[in-house]
């Protein structure tokens, strides 16, 4: 008995720090403008210095992506199973946009399209 109330008490938190994790994982994205920092295609590297290239990830599920005065709109969801967002009507990102990196000042996510690798590093 002595052995099952730790083992108990350690399996709780575990399950509890995954779920918080989960959550924080939403409500960063969801925490306002993320800022283009640069975006990678393949071996090629475009870095962004101002502030004219940014996205939002709205809690109602609906994003705003807007690249040198370029605007794109539509909805999105996080998909918990594979880290990733998908961006409703854009099957050509078959996985999404891979989250690789996400806390509360930076998100790097990565995509496939074809045999061409995107990468994009973003900041609060």
């Amino acid at each position: 008995m002595r052995k099952v109330f730790p083992m108990l008490l350690l399996l709780l938190s575990v399950v509890t720090t995954s779920f918080s994790q989960e959550i924080n994982e939403l409500d960063f994205l969801t925490s306002g403008k993320w800022q283009v920092e640069s975006v990678q295609i393949g071996d090629e590297i475009q870095n962004y210095s101002d502030d004219n290239s940014w996205m939002v990830f709205h809690k109602d599920g609906k994003y705003q992506v807007v690249m040198s005065d370029d605007e794109k709109n539509g909805n999105w969801k996080f998909v918990e199973a594979t880290k990733s967002i998908k961006l409703e009507g854009d099957e050509s990102l078959i996985d999404g946009l891979k989250i690789k990196l996400l806390n509360d000042k930076e998100l790097l996510f990565s995509a496939t399209q074809g045999d061409i690798v995107y990468s994009m590093k973003l900041r609060k």
